[in-house]
């Protein structure tokens, strides 16, 4: 039932953050420099399959082991250096391969990740507790 609890949480905070970081921060970088590439209207499935499985990612990878040694500090920058990794990933493959893609859609989106991903795991640990029962 924590985990459960766990993930639910973790997936608000992430996904409330996120929207209002796309709406102000990351759309309008992205429409300035690859606006002729976004899809009008967004493809919300694809977007919710990334969603649930990014949480469940958090949760294995961090959240989990941060709760079972009652460490939300641990699971800040756990979640930081895996947002790194997966933002990171998905930033440098595209400046690497897409003509119109920008070193700053590479900084902030892959700041924002970072940054959004450590939040959202310590944001679940803490409020659980920051324990495992």
């Amino acid at each position: 039932m924590q985990t459960a609890l766990l993930y639910v949480v973790t997936a608000v905070v992430f996904l409330g953050v996120d929207t209002i970081g796309i709406r102000y921060l990351i759309r309008p970088v992205f429409e300035r420099h690859v606006g002729h590439l976004l899809a009008d209207p967004l493809r919300l499935g694809p977007a919710a399959l990334f969603y649930l499985a990014y949480v469940a990612g958090i949760l294995w990878f961090v959240s989990i082991p941060a709760l079972k040694t009652g460490a939300p500090m641990q699971a800040l920058l756990g979640g930081m250096i895996l947002g790194l990794m997966c933002y990171g990933t998905y930033e440098m493959t595209n400046y690497a391969t897409l003509a119109d893609w920008s070193w700053r859609q590479v900084v902030i989106d892959g700041l924002w990740g970072t940054a959004l991903t450590g939040f959202a795991a310590w944001a679940g640990v803490a409020a659980l507790g920051g324990r495992l029962t």
